[in-house]
């Protein structure tokens, strides 16, 4: 018992440290995927089985992501694919049939800013979209979120201080009653 216990705990740390690594630490070393396993041992008898797997591409990103259950059958998985510049450009989650739930698409300017994100749901139909604004200095402007006949669902401005910190986010909803109100504080 003590020797399994010893066991596991060691096959716990190695698997946890190889899950952890960095995105830089994946790249460096090439790693292609990562599996978490899990032994338990209840009522003298051990059970070993997946709790996740990961993918990766030659940068470092996770581009497919599992989950299992406790019975180590499958619960989730997500994929994502990446521009040549590391920015997410499609995320499709799948339920524990394997059928797609949401699938979201991203645009992206000259600039690398996030100009536009699409949501799909399972049927493939779009239910919303979300367009990025941004000034003269690259600072987000605005964010507006609309339906599939293009009504406002909500549009959150910010505002910045003359150094370019962001000082506020304000969102709104479909009638422009603030629904929420962040503020920034900086202490220098």
């Amino acid at each position: 018992m003590k020797n399994t216990l010893c066991f596991l705990f060691i096959s716990v740390f190695f698997i946890s440290v190889s899950i952890a690594q960095s995105k830089k630490e994946v790249k460096k070393f090439k790693i292609k995927s990562s599996t978490e396993t899990l032994t338990e041992t209840k009522d003298g008898k051990e059970k070993t089985f997946n709790e996740s797997f990961q993918r990766f591409d030659k940068n470092g990103n996770v581009t497919e992501e599992i989950q299992y259950n406790k019975d180590g059958s499958f619960k989730k998985k997500e994929t994502t694919k990446f521009n040549k510049h590391d920015d997410e450009t499609e995320k499709v989650i799948f339920d524990e049939k394997g059928n797609v739930t949401k699938k979201t698409l991203t645009e992206y300017n000259s600039n690398n800013d996030k100009t536009l994100e699409k949501n799909y749901d399972a049927k493939d139909q779009m239910t919303e979209k979300t367009q990025f604004g941004y000034n003269a200095k690259g600072e987000k402007t605005f964010e507006l979120t609309t339906d599939l006949q293009g009504k406002i669902i909500k549009k959150s401005i910010y505002t910045y201080d003359k150094n370019s910190l962001k000082i506020e986010k304000k969102t709104t909803d479909v009638n422009g009653n603030v629904i929420a109100l962040k503020k920034y504080s900086y202490e220098f």
